[in-house]
């Protein structure tokens, strides 16, 4: 906690100024956070490369099999190991291991309290902990997404693969996934840190959450607007089937979804932070 006091007493231009202090600290609890976030990340890597059981041996044996399809094909197989499996599955339980836990933790290893006792807001150190957490989960799922798009096409022709990124909609494809990643991470990142700081154990609430988000295609269009999910899906770029039980619902503008999960982030956060404002340490009921 050193980095947090030496912030606080460091002479300069702006050692005066509110917003100088509290950006100032905000850097030292990040670059703090940061250096035990990607040391607990090992696990959520494995999990974000857990996609490459099926594309490796696509292409380790596809000249052994013959021709893996066309780009076509491996356009629509990308969208569904994505949106099925990565986005739904993968990113939801690694937002929930790395922020549900971005105050638990701290509560179960008893070093909550050094925060508390440092000259810092305990807003800021929620908003410090969520940008950290942010740090963390979009540059690990955002490479991730972006090795296993290129290795869905790597076995195909080089000439048509070419084709497909330098005048198809290749790249326009990738910056939409990353785009739905980022997203994903904020808006599930947010609720997750919610659940961190008004539940004893986050994974309770959070499984409400997944079958909620699993059954989406069913629920009213009504409800169908408190789901993370009604407004990632539409920003990928290639539509699954739904099948024919789904219940149709008219897809929000890509601004109406970026502007949702942004003011979603920042009121559950904000919330977040007025909670551990009020919070007191009893590690005996942590």
């Amino acid at each position: 906690m050193s980095d947090i006091t030496a912030t606080t007493t460091v002479p300069g231009a702006r050692a005066g100024l509110p917003w100088g202090l509290w950006w100032s600290q905000l850097r030292a609890i990040v670059r703090l956070e940061l250096r035990k976030g990607f040391r607990r990340s090992f696990w959520l890597l494995i999990g974000a490369l857990s996609p490459l059981c099926i594309l490796i041996p696509r292409l380790l044996f596809s000249h052994a099999l013959g021709d893996p399809g066309d780009i076509a094909g491996a356009t629509q197989m990308f969208a569904g190991i994505y949106q099925v499996y990565f986005l739904r599955v993968v990113i939801f339980f690694s937002c929930l291991s790395i922020f549900g836990n971005l105050i638990r933790r701290e509560m179960l290893d008893r070093s909550l309290h050094f925060y508390f006792l440092s000259p810092v807001r305990r807003e800021l150190l929620v908003v410090a902990k969520y940008v950290t957490g942010l740090i963390v989960s979009c540059g690990l799922f955002g490479g991730a997404t972006v090795l296993l798009f290129a290795l869905t096409y790597l076995p195909h022709e080089s000439t048509a693969v070419w084709q497909f990124f330098s005048h198809g909609p290749g790249l326009a494809h990738l910056g939409s996934y990353l785009l739905v990643t980022f997203l994903a991470c904020l808006g599930y990142g947010a609720v997750f840190l919610f659940f961190g700081c008004f539940f004893k154990s986050p994974a309770i609430p959070a499984l409400a959450v997944f079958g909620w988000e699993w059954i989406y295609f069913l629920l009213p269009p009504l409800l169908k607007q408190m789901s993370v999910i009604h407004y990632l899906q539409p920003l990928c770029p290639v539509p699954l089937f739904k099948g024919a039980v789904a219940m149709l619902a008219e897809a929000p503008a890509p601004w109406v979804s970026v502007l949702g999960l942004s003011m979603l982030a920042l009121v559950l956060v904000a919330v977040s932070a007025w909670k551990i404002r009020r919070m007191e340490i009893t590690y005996e009921e942590a």
